[in-house]
């Protein structure tokens, strides 16, 4: 996923990454402090466009707001998992798809004509 990832920051520029990590999912995620030197192997941290969050959750009442408005409105349903939603939204914030880790192919044929359109 995160290889995945690097290749679309690599090819356009203007893509903006938020990873927003969660131990809801069976304490799969990484410490806190461990988390941005396993990102950085594959994500430019300190350069423009990539943005690594603190811990949220991602479900239920206590969910980050912007998880609580994208798996309520746009694209409801819960997060099974810790790659079970990558969200794309077009250059002025309005939500597009939700995939998850298996749709990466999908993504990218959606990713490739919202930057064509740009």
């Amino acid at each position: 996923m995160y290889s995945q990832l690097a290749e679309w920051h690599r090819r356009d520029g203007r893509l903006t990454i938020l990873l927003y990590p969660s131990d809801e999912f069976g304490g799969q995620e990484l410490p806190s402090a461990e988390i941005p030197g396993f990102v950085s192997e594959y994500l430019p941290l300190e350069g423009e466009g990539v943005h690594l969050m603190a811990k949220v959750a991602v479900n239920g009442e206590h969910a980050d707001p912007v998880w609580s408005w994208l798996t309520t409105g746009p694209f409801p349903g819960e997060v099974g998992w810790n790659f079970d939603a990558v969200f794309l939204l077009d250059a002025e914030g309005v939500p597009v798809g939700r995939y998850s880790a298996t749709e990466l192919e999908k993504l990218d044929g959606d990713l490739s004509f919202l930057v064509g359109q740009s």
